[in-house]
């Protein structure tokens, strides 16, 4: 089963990694896969993910 994170998380994590210029280093940091950080800036950047900010 697949985990869910928040889009605080999400937002936090995409932040830290672009400031830091190394997804590697991030991921790393919190556990995850530095795929799955791409993948979440790829979304954040097409605008995939403004449908989540208006749940909140």
């Amino acid at each position: 089963m697949r985990k869910k994170y928040s889009l605080a998380f999400k937002h936090q994590v995409i932040k830290e990694a672009l400031k830091e210029q190394s997804f590697s280093k991030t991921a790393r940091k919190y556990g995850l896969s530095a795929l799955t950080i791409y993948r979440w800036a790829r979304e954040y950047k097409q605008g995939k993910q403004t449908e989540i900010l208006q749940e909140k």
